[in-house]
């Protein structure tokens, strides 16, 4: 049994079996509004074929949404798994929140179409509801040394799980530019096909690091630094190797209506996402290397 009360256990299960029915029932209509919204946008109002782009980020939308359906029957069993006060289903129930936020950020922006377009995505409810949630179960679940060695890097491997879903889609098209010669000549191009793969692990080994620290396992640390590593080495390259304006958190105003883009500044590190997410992956590692944080999951106080 743990330690944890019969009324916590409750809300847990309560909150797992919402977070269940929002998933199956309310996002896939959520999420295949905001996609319609783009594709619309990239077609003339569905008059003229998806461009290669436009289909790429369909099928990666689509493809996470189906995804969180399976998380959604997950959480109805982990809700009973909660009121059996079973030892999985907190560390379950973490991965499988998880996908909500990581997956919507970049389903609701398309690489900042939606802001430039100032339009509100409907599928950006559940980064909301997943992140709620997420913080909700860790609260109901941890208390004081327990609470701040769980909730401070699992929220960091969210944040910079994120970074690590939107940048393997968007890595995948240097990997579908392999076929031109461009992409043996311009380094730019080349940069994707080596950044993508690395991105793509980094992101399994995201939701690894999520369920064996909120198990409190030796194995979620090592996870974790090998994620936050990989983010730094990967991220890093693209943004010295390939800096597009395209690429800057500010000065969305320059990306006249998602259209051609009209006095916007080569990213600095400051507002380059590729380096701020280098940078994220870089500070969970340091986080991780703080004693408190170290001795807690190593186990070597």
């Amino acid at each position: 049994m743990s330690n944890v009360s019969s009324t916590n256990r409750m809300i847990q299960a309560v909150i797992a079996l919402s977070v269940s029915i929002f998933l199956i029932f309310i996002n896939p209509g959520l999420v295949t509004k905001t996609v319609n919204m783009f594709l619309k946008g990239q077609t003339k109002g569905a008059t003229v074929p998806m461009n290669a782009v436009a289909y790429l980020r369909s099928q990666v939308s689509f493809g996470w949404l189906g995804i969180t359906v399976i998380a959604g029957l997950v959480l109805l069993l982990v809700a009973y798994a909660f009121l059996k006060d079973k030892k999985w289903a907190f560390p379950v129930a973490l991965v499988s929140l998880a996908t909500l936020p990581i997956g919507s950020f970049y389903v609701s922006s398309f690489a900042g179409y939606m802001v430039r377009k100032k339009a509100f995505a409907p599928s950006f409810t559940a980064f909301i509801v997943g992140l709620v949630a997420f913080w909700a179960l860790i609260l109901l679940e941890k208390k004081g040394r327990d609470l701040w060695a769980s909730i401070v890097p699992l929220t960091l491997l969210g944040m910079f799980g994120t970074q690590a879903f939107a940048f393997s889609e968007h890595g995948l098209r240097g990997l579908y530019m392999g076929g031109k010669t461009a992409s043996i000549l311009d380094p730019s191009i080349g940069i994707l096909r080596f950044s993508q793969p690395i991105m793509v692990i980094v992101l399994i080994t995201i939701f690894l690091a999520i369920y064996n620290l909120a198990a409190k396992k030796e194995a979620g640390w090592w996870f974790g630094i090998v994620a936050g590593l990989g983010m730094a080495v990967a991220a890093f390259s693209v943004h010295f190797a390939r800096p597009k304006a395209s690429f800057s958190v500010a000065g969305a105003a320059a990306f006249a209506k998602g259209g051609k883009v009209v006095g916007a500044a080569t990213p600095s590190m400051f507002t380059s996402v590729y380096f701020l997410g280098g940078l994220l992956g870089l500070i969970f590692v340091l986080v991780m290397l703080i004693p408190f944080f170290k001795n807690y999951y190593l186990n070597e106080e």
